[in-house]
């Protein structure tokens, strides 16, 4: 810009100079191990693991807000590992991961807190340490979406891994409980899931390699199935592991069994491969009621740690979610109460049925016995091995 001084001399003023962003020096500081526990809605989000065809999935906002408070340099190097992965619209509350990430502290006698071998010496040396550790659980939740809250979060070893080393984990499935549903035969249902078995016929199996090479083996410890508040159904299945979409399916199963139209004892004939080699086809129930909801460490003496402050916020944010669902529902329930007295046709219990089913309800039901099977399990694995054959 050309400006002229008073006495009409001209000069150029020099433009300010850009300062040029600090770089943050990872290897100055400390670094440990820690377990992190959180919780999600998912209906906001597509899915806990992180996606090439889209950035709405939970851990990546979660290494968003690492990468913003500088508690990690990248993604790769922070040996990243999650207990329970969960699908598109699937909640979690004491969803649990484990992260090397900075620390403020550094005591060598108690082997919590190490140096990066690249790290010099003399930066070692002359480190000045913190009596307090970082406040890991205000920092994250100052830049994580407002349904994503870490409340807790431990230190432990180096070779600690979240998915391997959870002993339990469990499941809750909660919707309107339809008037037709006999509860007593789907407990009977339930209860004929816990043991050790095969539960490849209660999960979706695809020609991924890692998928047709994994045991389908597991263990449900309890199945439950509870009247809840505000006219509510709930199932909870805790085990020590689950397959990709078995909860989901497993919900399937006992509806049709509490809506008459399949006995308890298709769960004990679906058990048993030599009855059933092949999954029938049939569908997925709907995926909102779903939440992981406690991922236990039996193993383990975690000391799980809090902020009292984060804490009373987070349920705040919580109780005024939950206050906004239920002032809509109430008025929902209002407008279908004047509606259903309008007519004297109507099913109360079939929209119901359709939401958990996730489908239109077929006016002719067909048993699982009689309906068409998926490609077993064994074939898929043949089908893999001439792929792959093909491919040498």
């Amino acid at each position: 810009m050309v400006s002229k001084r008073p006495n009409n001399e001209e000069f150029v003023r020099k433009e300010p100079k850009v300062k040029k962003a600090k770089v943050f020096d990872f290897l100055a500081f400390p670094k440990r191990k820690i377990a992190l526990q959180f919780f999600y809605f998912g209906w906001e989000y597509d899915g806990l693991v992180q996606q090439t065809n889209t950035n709405n999935t939970v851990e990546h906002h979660l290494m968003e807000a690492l990468l913003k408070t500088h508690l990690i340099e990248n993604w790769q190097k922070c040996d990243f590992s999650r207990c329970g992965r969960t699908d598109k619209g699937v909640s979690a509350f004491k969803q649990t991961a484990a992260l090397i990430v900075r620390s403020n502290i550094y005591n060598p006698e108690m082997l919590e807190t190490f140096w990066d071998p690249e790290t010099p010496e003399e930066v070692q040396e002359n480190y000045k340490n913190r009596e307090e550790e970082l406040n890991y659980i205000k920092m994250l939740n100052g830049v994580l979406p407002k349904t994503i809250r870490v409340f807790r979060w431990a230190p432990v070893g180096k070779d600690f891994n979240a998915r391997f080393q959870c002993t339990r984990r469990s499941y809750k499935y909660a919707y309107p409980k339809a008037e037709d549903l006999n509860l007593s035969k789907m407990r009977d249902a339930g209860s004929r899931l816990v043991g050790e078995h095969d539960f490849s016929n209660f999960c979706q199996i695809d020609m991924n390699k890692l998928r047709l090479e994994q045991s389908y083996i597991r263990k449900i410890y309890a199945v439950s199935i509870e009247e809840v508040s505000l006219g509510m159904l709930q199932i909870t299945v805790d085990g020590s592991g689950f397959l990709w979409h078995m909860i989901r399916y497993i919900v399937t199963i006992l509806n049709e069994v509490g809506r008459g139209n399949e006995e308890p004892q298709i769960v004990t004939e679906m058990l048993d491969l030599s009855k059933f080699p092949c999954r029938p086809q049939y569908t997925l129930s709907s995926d909102t009621p779903l939440c992981l909801f406690d991922c236990r460490y039996e193993n383990c003496e975690l000391e799980w740690r809090t902020d009292e402050v984060v804490m009373n916020s987070t349920i705040a944010m919580i109780q005024k979610q939950w206050a906004i669902y239920q002032a809509r529902s109430q008025m929902m329930e209002n407008m279908m109460g004047e509606l259903s007295s309008l007519t004297s046709s109507l099913d109360p219990n079939k929209a119901l049925h359709e939401f958990v089913q996730d489908r239109p309800i077929p006016q002719n039901y067909v048993k699982f016995a009689n309906r068409p099977k998926c490609i077993s399990l064994t074939a898929k694995r043949e089908r893999l091995a001439e792929i792959e054959k093909s491919e040498v």
